[in-house]
């Protein structure tokens, strides 16, 4: 279900939301870009976008990504994001970078649940995942865990170097194992070990839609080496 802003205290435009959400949670999907430049955004100490009535009063900690594009590549990191209440979604403010951009983008890929909840939280059926057909050496193997609830599921993936013979490349993946009904934008986090800049971690534009994932203009030796790269998400299912 899409769910869209009634305004927001940070001078971004009109942002739609992809949603699931019942008593024990809220899912929010979903990918807005904005000015760093501007006197709403100057002025906020946490940006907060306002929304009709979501399911659950106040949430604890989840997390997000922000992402800049600088010098013809995708830099950014991790942020905070909760539900101050019912009707509002915070996200943490960084501005680290203002001399190396004039927009920023925000992906909500995030689960919130109650503030204050106790017991366990049960987090889908684990499922195996099946990595078929990479158009790269990458061996998306090396780590990979995959949960499936009825309407929202949970991926993450960590792999090495990315090896091609084509420079720049798109990689893509079958997901075989995961739903075939959740479409989402999402950043693939690198490190940058080798960079002369450091903006934050090196990302790639990627996106899962039908179960196939696609790491977008990916540069041969991407993202450095000897660490790890990784894609984690939480997503609504389109049923």
């Amino acid at each position: 279900m899409n769910i869209t802003s009634t305004r927001n205290n940070f001078g971004a435009g009109e942002i739609i939301l992809n949603t699931f959400q019942n008593e024990k949670l809220v899912v929010l999907n979903g990918k807005f870009s904005f000015s760093n430049k501007s006197e709403a955004f100057a002025a906020a100490s946490v940006l907060e976008v306002y929304v009709p009535e979501l399911s659950i009063p106040k949430s604890g900690m989840s997390g997000a990504y922000i992402m800049f594009e600088t010098e013809g590549k995708f830099y950014g990191t991790t942020v905070k994001t909760w539900l101050k209440n019912s009707k509002t979604v915070c996200i943490e403010k960084l501005d680290y970078w203002p001399e190396q951009t004039d927009e920023y983008t925000i992906y909500l890929l995030s689960l919130y649940v109650p503030k204050g909840q106790r017991g366990v939280f049960e987090c889908g059926t684990e499922t195996k995942l099946t990595l078929n057909n990479t158009t790269s050496q990458n061996n998306y193997g090396y780590y990979k865990t995959c949960y499936v609830d009825d309407n929202w599921c949970l991926i993450g993936l960590m792999t090495g170097r990315y090896n091609s013979e084509v420079n720049p490349f798109d990689d893509v993946v079958e997901l075989s194992g995961f739903p075939d009904d959740v479409d989402v934008e999402l950043p693939f986090v690198g490190d940058n070990v080798n960079s002369v800049q450091v903006y934050g971690c090196d990302m790639l534009q990627a996106t899962i839609r039908n179960a196939v994932l696609t790491v977008k203009n990916i540069q041969f030796g991407w993202g450095g080496m000897p660490r790890d790269h990784f894609l984690y998400a939480v997503c609504v299912r389109n049923k």
